[in-house]
């Protein structure tokens, strides 16, 4: 009996010694087997990786021409594209959703510190029309993903953008011999908890209209609403590189935000299944999938200069920009708006000055309002609060016939240069565009005629003129240069160069009449009337 249940232990120890060899045996093989897969999937990952952004640089590639303000993308791009050219021959600029939010953003801070109601009035035109150009880029960006006719989408040289087509290619040329691809998916949309953009938050913060959690170092945060009262503004995703970003974040795309967030689906297979018969099917297919935030170039676009011209010297009631947004300070007798048409006025010979019913408040401070706003809006994100603000207040300086030179400085600043204004040239303004005069009085019973050349009001290949709303390029050319200019033929051959010249004038303004028979105020032909 003590035999048989001797035998009977040692049986029942061989079979657990044998059950517990075949389970680890079964455990080391899995644990094996698991370590492959994954370290297999990790070089498939790796590729997907870098195929995302691909994608990712593909979406920077497209651009839109928006009727409201030209050419858009998730990038700025300097003036260099075969397919992005105005009437005049000269490429353009392609201007960055992002550059664009931050520009109207400012505006509307900026007409928010001055409780100027012309300024408001055109802010809440500009971002009425901004919301028309991200519903306009959000479609773009989808169809280059869903469209079922093929690539629909181009970039600034007209050369088609397919992000599908990239990431196949890309997945197929990286890929590891052994593996290859079972299926892509593309789709995009934003982030729940926000992206990085490169539009730095005006200074001083105090008066930006942000929040501790609305920025990050400085830029503003993407996917985040930084409303300015009742304007709703959420900057993209874009970055100064493409990255990747958190998979867990991604959301659908809605209405609320641009869609700038690539995301890849990736089932990649082994070419050879493995030999093992238990979960040979889960070892040779990876799910890879991967999310990635596009770029963008920085804005290096022309911002053009403001002048504003006495044929006399200041006069009291105009010695600051100040005094010009305050509509007490003049009582008007008549404000006319002429459009610009059949090339640049006067030195196109075909052009002309037709009147039309002005579009904004009229009236002599608020034409200064809409003007000043125009400009600022040409200097995109350049300018700070600060220095706008201490640009309104700075007064002018008593002298006969001084030209002020106004300038986007480094920095944010705002530069202000005097210059004399008897070389100064023949007033013009370009094709398409809007110039105003203003008969007024002011105190001290001078009665100003004070004409606004506006080069930047309508913008974009629709509206925008042979120039498309770009600063006259090269005029002047150089403030120290400016007797180079012989004659107005010659000067008008430069306007299209805008790829030579840094520089151009957004806005002119001249105000005659501050002073009777003023050897050095400034003569023209009386305009060519429609």
């Amino acid at each position: 009996m003590n035999r048989t249940l001797q035998r009977n232990q040692s049986g029942g120890i061989i079979i657990a010694v044998f059950v517990t060899c075949c389970l680890f045996l079964a455990l080391f093989i899995f644990v094996g087997q698991f370590g492959v897969y994954l370290s297999e999937k990790k070089r498939a990952q790796d590729v997907v990786d870098a195929a995302g952004l691909a994608a990712a640089n593909e979406f920077s590639r497209i651009i839109i021409n928006d009727a409201n303000f030209g050419y858009v993308s998730l990038s700025n791009y300097p003036p260099i594209g075969k397919a992005t050219v105005a009437p005049d021959g000269d490429p353009l600029p392609v201007l960055g959703i992002n550059t664009l939010i931050g520009t109207v953003r400012l505006g509307a801070l900026v007409a928010r510190e001055l409780n100027n109601p012309t300024m408001k009035f055109l802010a809440d035109n500009d971002r009425s029309a901004l919301q028309l150009t991200i519903e306009q880029l959000n479609d773009a960006l989808e169809e280059s993903l869903t469209s079922s006719h093929g690539p629909t989408q181009h970039d600034i040289n007209g050369e088609v953008v397919d992000p599908y087509d990239a990431v196949t290619k890309y997945l197929n040329a990286h890929l590891p011999t052994d593996m290859e691809v079972v299926s892509v998916k593309l789709s995009n949309g934003w982030l729940a908890n926000g992206g990085t953009t490169t539009i730095p938050v005006p200074k001083p913060e105090k008066l930006a209209q942000v929040t501790l959690g609305d920025s990050l170092d400085g830029k503003y945060k993407a996917f985040v609403d930084v409303a300015v009262d009742e304007n709703s503004f959420a900057f993209a995703g874009v970055g100064p590189h493409s990255t990747l970003v958190n998979a867990s974040d991604f959301k659908e795309p809605d209405t609320e935000h641009i869609s700038s967030i690539v995301k890849l689906d990736c089932v990649i297979g082994l070419k050879k299944k493995p030999l093992l018969a238990y979960g040979a099917d889960m070892c040779s297919r990876f799910n890879c999938v991967v999310c990635c935030q596009p770029y963008t170039q920085p804005d290096t676009s022309t911002n053009g200069a403001m002048t504003v011209r006495f044929s006399g010297g200041p006069v009291r009631g105009l010695e600051a920009w100040s005094d010009f947004l305050n509509s007490s300070n003049f009582q008007d007798h008549q404000v006319t708006a002429y459009e610009i048409v059949g090339g640049d006025y006067p030195i196109d010979w075909n052009s002309r000055m037709k009147p039309v019913q002005s579009q904004e408040p009229e009236g002599t401070s608020q034409q200064f309002a809409a003007n000043l706003y125009y400009w600022l809006r040409n200097g995109h994100v350049r300018a700070q609060l600060d220095s706008i603000l201490s640009m309104i207040n700075e007064p002018f300086k008593n002298g006969p016939a001084q030209v002020y030179v106004y300038q986007f400085a480094d920095g944010g600043a705002i530069s202000r240069n005097i210059i004399l204004g008897k070389p100064f040239p023949t007033g013009i303004i370009s094709d398409n565009q809007v110039s105003s005069v203003a008969d007024t009085s002011v105190e001290g019973g001078v009665s100003p005629v004070i004409i606004f050349r506006n080069n930047v009001r309508n913008l974009g290949t629709q509206y925008g003129g042979k120039h498309c709303g770009q600063p006259l390029a090269g005029y002047p050319l150089n403030w120290q240069a400016l007797h180079e200019v012989s004659n107005e033929q010659a000067l008008g051959t430069r306007f299209g160069l805008r790829s030579s010249y840094t520089s151009g004038l957004a806005l002119d303004i001249e105000i005659g009449g501050t002073k009777k028979e003023d050897p050095y105020a400034i003569r023209r032909p009386p305009p060519r009337e429609i």
